[in-house]
């Protein structure tokens, strides 16, 4: 049984992991123009599109434009729960730790999926910010897929930054955000994650 549960935690991990970039490939053709014809990209959209529905339905109208971003952050929030969720479970069954010590496991995977994925969210809305303080410095066309797909992204982080910072001829808000999800991720997220990492233990995430 323990050999077959660790097979299983692998095997979710791998699967989550493969599925994962299956997205990712999915959100890139997003910005380009993929034959929808081609069966290769109708069977990345079957097998992504149902996840991205189900996110969009569960967010803001207004974010609904992070719904494939966000189906990317359920994934990683998976591969690290439930792998190690059944590690903990084999610990269990094979008499090396208790029910309290099961539960507290398993808190600590939700402390560390979550975590995770809130840093993941950050440095994605980092990235975002610096690309589009970067065009801002450029000025390129809005017809660029690429630069509307940016801006769409960060318009809903800059514009209440916007409302409280001085109006000069330099836009400074994206910066001023990349400074303050990065004190948020490293005050806040990372001491949060590394105690979750105390509760897991011996118990290893899945991260790749």
């Amino acid at each position: 049984m323990a050999q077959f549960l660790e097979w299983l935690a692998g095997a979710t991990c791998f699967g989550l992991f493969v599925y994962k970039w299956i997205i990712i490939a999915a959100v890139v053709m997003t910005w380009v123009s993929a034959d929808p014809h081609n069966q290769i990209v109708q069977w990345i959209g079957r097998v992504t599109r149902p996840l991205w529905v189900w996110c969009e339905q569960r967010m803001p109208v207004m974010m609904a434009h992070f719904s494939a971003y966000a189906s990317i952050l359920v994934v990683i929030f998976a591969q690290i729960v439930i792998p190690a969720e059944i590690r903990s479970l084999s610990l269990f069954i094979q008499g090396q730790s208790d029910a309290a010590a099961l539960l507290l496991q398993s808190g600590g995977h939700l402390l560390q999926g979550t975590s995770i994925v809130v840093q993941s969210l950050l440095f994605f809305c980092m990235f975002v910010l610096i690309a589009w303080f970067i065009l801002g410095l450029v000025n390129p066309s809005l017809n660029n897929p690429l630069v509307r797909i940016i801006h769409v992204l960060a318009d809903p982080l800059i514009t209440p930054l916007q409302r409280y910072l001085p109006r000069t001829r330099t836009d400074w808000s994206p910066l001023v955000g990349v400074i303050l999800f990065y004190l948020i991720s490293s005050a806040i997220i990372n001491p949060i994650a590394f105690y979750g990492s105390t509760m897991s233990f011996p118990v290893s995430i899945c991260i790749y």
